[in-house]
Parts: structure tokens; sequence; C-alpha cells
């Protein structure tokens, strides 16, 4: 395939940076108040001739995210991979600020249907846990673990592949975490959006893979780290986006 265009998408415009200054030939349509821009990415990669992203920041919120990823699937351009990418607090206490977690599986937290079925599970798909591609999620993985070794992400932090739970609701109660934690023992973070893009892109069938950065714990300081770690990571949002495109592999479906 001599050509990827990659569907990209976050909460805010902060999680994206500086991306859309690096895409040439940058095209907007606006459909109310989202906007989705289209371009293709200036620097040259290894397994393409061209990378095209279509992007956009859906605000806060499950509804937001699945209306954006619709939005952008329905669009001019076939999507061959979607990446979320963004901030989410921690539920695995051992994590800290700046540390990456990589999905291995999603679930929507607030989702209950019983006694229909059973809590967590989504009724289309009829599962609760939603797994991203396992060779996505391997080489995201190695792709960003080699470039903190070789100091390119030097402000962050530890690399996990593990489980994160999305719901309508900004976390801010350690009991809260405590609930969620006992009935999602291996949970890893906790945000707003992922899980619906991941749904969305189940039932459409493209591929997809979310990346979260840890910006608070969930805790009664919440608010103030969430709000103080924003202004510094928009400042280095493209340098992980950066390093993922540059490593994106050959998509099996193409």
């Amino acid at each position: 395939m001599k050509s990827i265009n990659i569907g990209l998408l976050s909460a805010m415009p902060e999680e994206i940076g500086s991306t859309i200054d690096n895409l040439q030939n940058v095209t907007l349509e606006e459909y109310g108040d989202l906007k989705i821009y289209h371009g293709k990415l200036i620097k040259k990669v290894p397994n393409y001739e061209s990378v095209f992203i279509t992007l956009a920041w859906s605000g806060w919120g499950k509804v937001s995210a699945a209306r954006a990823i619709t939005r952008i699937l329905a669009g001019r351009y076939k999507i061959d991979l979607i990446i979320f990418t963004g901030v989410a607090g921690a539920a695995n206490k051992n994590l800290n600020q700046w540390d990456i977690v990589i999905a291995n599986e999603v679930i929507q937290h607030d989702m209950d249907a019983r006694p229909i079925f059973e809590k967590f599970v989504l009724p289309p798909l009829k599962k609760s846990k939603l797994e991203s591609d396992k060779i996505l999620k391997n080489w995201m993985f190695n792709s960003l673990t080699k470039n903190i070794n070789n100091g390119n992400l030097n402000k962050f932090g530890r690399i996990k592949k593990g489980l994160i739970a999305t719901g309508d609701t900004f976390i801010s109660q350690e009991s809260i975490i405590k609930k969620l934690k006992d009935e999602l023992p291996n949970l890893e973070a906790i945000e707003m959006e992922g899980g619906a893009v991941a749904q969305v892109a189940e039932q459409e069938g493209i591929p997809w893979i979310i990346v979260r950065v840890i910006s608070d714990n969930a805790d009664s300081n919440s608010e103030i780290d969430f709000d103080k770690f924003l202004k510094e990571y928009v400042l280095s949002s493209w340098k992980l986006l950066d390093c993922i495109l540059y490593d994106i592999p050959k998509i099996q479906n193409n």
C-alpha cells in the first residue's frame, strides 16, 4: 500500500498540539461546531510513500467522541486506522504523570443494561471489553519504548499496556476509583471518550488503537493537576504523535 489515511482524534486541541502545522495541503470541513482537518504528513516515513491524516478534537464525553469519529468515517476519505490520543486519570496508583498507557482493552464503566445484560456489556456487541488489535498495540508499545530509550521522548515516563475505562464522569473522588478497582482489578486508567470511539470503530470494522498519557491520579487534586498538566502537555503532544506516525506499520486490511 503506497499510502495510508489515519483518523486521528482527541477530546481537546491540546492533546493534538501542533499536528496541523506538520501537515501540508490542509483542508477543513465544518459540521456545526465540529471542525475536521485533512492533510498530508510532511515528514517521510519508512512504510508508506504518503501518510494522510484526518483529524478532529471532539470535545469531552462519549457522545461528542462518537459524533466526531462517525463524521470522520462517513467523510470523503476512506480511513484505514483510527488513533485516539490524549490524557487520562490514573486508576493504578503506581502510575505517575507522563506515564503512557496503551489500551489492551477498553470498557465503558457507566454501561449498565441489567437485568437484560450483565453490567458493562455493550448490547450491540454482546461483550463488555473491546480489545485492540494485537499487532497494533505491540507495535505502538515497541515504537514508544524505542523512542523513550533513544531520548526522543524524554518528558515521558513508563509505558504500560492495560485496561482503560471510559465514562461520562470526570472522576476526582478516590471512593469512586476504589469501587471501579473492586469491579475491575486490572484497571489502569480512566477517561471519557476512548470506549465510545472503540465501539464505533468495532462496529464499522476499522482497526483502532488508543494511547493515553497520565495527567492526574483521579483524586481530590485532579482538577488542579489536570489543568496544570494540560498547559505543559500541549508542548509535548506532537512529539508523541510524531514518533507514532513515523513508525506506522503496514495495516493488514490494506
